[in-house]
């Protein structure tokens, strides 16, 4: 069969390689780039799959002899012809022959798939790989026609289906930790883009529209002593010098299967859905723990909760570096400049508020907000650390 054919293959191969040249030959100053790109990419798909095909080829038909025992004890004759059967590679698909060992009545064997380590479902791994990505986003039917620019390949939405649903559903690490925050970007218009630094009478900026992110992953529990952690956020060279003299290493959890989600059109209650439909996806039985991790707008605190009611165990976490920097703004405010009290103010305040002692903390800056006679800037933003 031809994806056997050793000499087929270097022949397709070469027919490709010529049919890439031509298309660039053709397309030299006659197309802006991002038009010839397609067709280039279209055309070096048939020249890796000659290369394939060619690999294969050489390999043989896995035939080991006469006849092959089973596992099992059954003897299994080599049948003639040869049994051919379909394949699918990022390249595209093409047929490989396989010498087939069977008895009549019996399951048979075709030693080359062990061989050669072929998937059981004939699609290339990396195909498998890829195709859950978009199980949450999208629709299996959209999601089976970008396979064809792609890859030349034409999927069944069925096919899809049934990879998302042999997918491994258990999660990488201990925790699922799920996480939904915005962030201001310009919408920069054609006239805004003429505009110069210097606004002129009547001119604004350009307005804002949020832009969310989700973000869904798994991680391993690491616990560490608050001071160890306060500092190695606050003073990330100290921290490294320690464990260097200690001969110690701590290089932090680490997420597994990160799943992002990025938008400028969906509205939050879209993008909240769509990360939860992957922590179901991972975790369909809810034996999990979910961390929901977060900014300290009230909007997500009290969301999170009822978003997240089939799992029994949900932790809301506020994202540490925001508590950091809230910290470093109190300290900068606080202590006069070129002062080098604020960072060990600072460490030392992380510490207390890792330790549990958040409301201490709280506590201590609302003293100096009643009790200290402050600059009206300094009071302000202390002020604004409190709330936050």
């Amino acid at each position: 069969m031809e994806a056997r054919d050793v000499e087929t293959s270097i022949a397709a191969g070469e027919q490709a390689l010529q049919a890439l040249l031509q298309c660039a030959r053709a397309s030299a100053g006659t197309r802006e780039a991002h038009a010839a790109e397609p067709g280039l990419c279209k055309r070096r798909l048939p020249m890796g799959l000659a290369a394939l095909k060619r690999s294969l080829a050489q390999g043989g038909t896995g035939d080991v002899g006469p006849a092959v025992t089973r596992a099992d004890g059954v003897f299994l004759p080599r049948e003639q012809p040869l049994r051919g059967r379909e394949s699918c590679s990022r390249f595209g698909t093409f047929a490989v022959a396989r010498t087939g060992d069977r008895t009549p009545g019996a399951p048979g064997i075709c030693p080359l798939d062990a061989q050669v380590n072929r998937p059981a479902r004939g699609d290339a791994y990396v195909l498998q790989e890829w195709m859950p990505w978009f199980a949450v986003e999208h629709p299996f039917q959209e999601r089976a026609s970008w396979c064809e620019p792609c890859f030349a390949l034409e999927l069944a939405e069925s096919v899809l289906m049934e990879v998302a649903q042999e997918a491994p559903a258990a999660s990488a690490g201990a925790l699922l930790v799920v996480s939904v925050d915005g962030t201001g970007g310009p919408m920069m218009t054609a006239e805004a883009v003429k505009r110069k630094a210097t606004l002129g009478p009547g001119e604004k900026r350009p307005r804002k529209k949020a832009a969310l992110v989700g973000v869904g992953d798994t991680v391993d529990a690491k616990p560490r002593s608050p001071e160890a952690l306060a500092e190695r956020l606050v003073d990330p060279e100290a921290a490294h010098a320690r464990q260097q003299r200690a001969g110690t290493a701590d290089a932090g959890p680490r997420a597994h299967q990160v799943r992002r989600v990025a938008s400028l059109v969906r509205t939050k209650p879209a993008v909240r859905e769509l990360i939860k439909a992957d922590a179901e996806r991972r975790d369909p039985q809810h034996h999990h723990p979910v961390v929901v991790w977060r900014d300290g707008a009230l909007g997500l605190w009290h969301l999170a909760p009822k978003l997240f009611t089939p799992w029994k165990r949900v932790t809301s976490v506020r994202d540490i570096i925001h508590v950091v920097s809230d910290l470093g703004t109190a300290a900068t405010a606080w202590f006069p400049e070129g002062s080098r009290g604020g960072k060990p103010w600072v460490q030392a305040t992380l510490t207390a508020m890792l330790s549990g002692r958040v409301g201490s903390v709280i506590g201590g800056l609302r003293q100096l907000l009643t009790k200290r006679r402050l600059r009206q800037s300094v009071r302000e933003t202390l002020a604004n650390v409190v709330v936050f």
